[in-house]
């Protein structure tokens, strides 16, 4: 299918995840813990989904091999990836952060060829090494990252694509035949909010609303509103458009994250961020083209 009839719902979804950063980052900066946010934020989601998929008379599924795949997609995908993002966001500019997400085909990739689920070929061993390359300029003196001594949070956070890139991995390996992928979502997400429950009641940051002085607590439904919304846009397109067009949506979401981050907090990037970004670009596009 053509780009120019999925492009209203590209722009839609690449707004909206690429906004996640900030929303988190503005909600912590007002004393919600990372894992209070992400719990919230899995729950409320869950919830839309789950009363769409009633709506429209879609099951989720609680057998064994279901269960055992929302918990792993649901830890990777969700529960680890926003511990790790959402807790680096707290040192590391927005838009920095939007810079690392398209790593996320490219470690699926090298993943994939690991174990023998995709063939690694010279072009996507480039277009990683690319993506590599630019993430690492990014890093660099007058680049998307303005503090020197946030490098370690940076090299932190680039465990978040590697968290996605895990549960790439894992829904093509343990994906149940059959199930239909709004299903899936919801019960992800389920499976989500319950470990970030558990890891926030265990490490302290479990967050309870309008308990306290948060004026966070506002950004809460509405993360978990956008959440819902993004989720339903992404599975529409994978239906009407297909994975290829659908996969374009990595490169909104990175300039979106970038804008997003310099509207909202005023972030300002170095010129050296505009060729780290057609290096991530140039990465993104070797690894998931198409012959």
């Amino acid at each position: 299918m053509k780009i120019a009839p999925a492009l209203p719902s590209l722009l839609i979804l690449g707004s909206i995840w690429g906004l996640t950063p900030s929303i988190a980052k503005m909600a912590m900066a007002t004393g919600i813990p990372p894992l209070g946010f992400g719990f919230w934020a899995a729950l409320g989601s869950a919830t839309i989904l789950t009363v769409i998929c009633a709506l429209n008379r879609i099951p989720i599924r609680l057998d064994t091999a279901h269960l055992r795949y929302y918990a792993a997609a649901g830890f990777f995908g969700f529960a680890l990836a926003n511990l790790v993002g959402f807790t680096a966001l707290q040192h590391i500019p927005a838009g920095f952060f939007a810079l690392l997400m398209p790593l996320v085909p490219m470690l699926t990739v090298l993943g994939a060829a690991v174990m023998g689920q995709e063939k690694l070929t010279a072009r996507r061993v480039g277009g990683t090494v690319l993506g590599l390359a630019g993430v690492a300029l990014a890093m660099a003196p007058g680049a998307a990252l303005p503090d020197p001594e946030a490098i370690g949070w940076a090299l932190f956070a680039a465990l978040c694509p590697a968290c996605y890139a895990i549960s790439n991995l894992v829904g093509v390996q343990w994906a149940p035949r059959g199930t239909v992928p709004l299903s899936a979502a919801a019960g992800t997400l389920f499976a989500a909010a319950i470990f970030l429950a558990v890891l926030g009641l265990a490490l302290g940051q479990f967050h309870i609303p309008l308990t306290g002085r948060t004026s966070g607590d506002a950004l809460l439904p509405i993360q978990a509103t956008m959440t819902g919304v993004a989720y339903l846009l992404y599975f529409r397109l994978l239906v009407s458009a297909g994975s290829v067009v659908t996969s374009q949506s990595g490169y909104v979401v990175t300039i979106m994250g970038v804008a997003w981050g310099a509207a909202i907090f005023g972030e300002r990037m170095g010129p050296l961020a505009i060729p780290a970004a057609g290096l991530v670009f140039a990465g993104l596009w070797l690894v998931t083209k198409r012959r």
